[in-house]
């Protein structure tokens, strides 16, 4: 069963916006390491690196806990 308690706190619209954010971070750094896999001198931005996507999401994480 879904639970709906969790739009409560933070609303639906924030919770969209920042599910979407962190989804497409996800997909474009998942694309960008696909794309490193098949051109290997090519080099990611610095934003979609693992470890930058990785803070980041980590932040998203923290922001919800507050």
């Amino acid at each position: 069963m879904w639970d709906w308690a969790h739009f409560k706190e933070e609303g639906w619209v924030s919770h969209t916006k920042r599910s979407a954010k962190l989804a497409l971070l996800l997909l474009l750094s998942g694309a960008a390491m696909v794309l490193h896999l098949l051109v290997p001198f090519w080099q990611q931005p610095r934003s979609l690196q693992r470890d930058v996507v990785a803070c980041k999401l980590c932040e998203g994480l923290e922001e919800l806990r507050e």
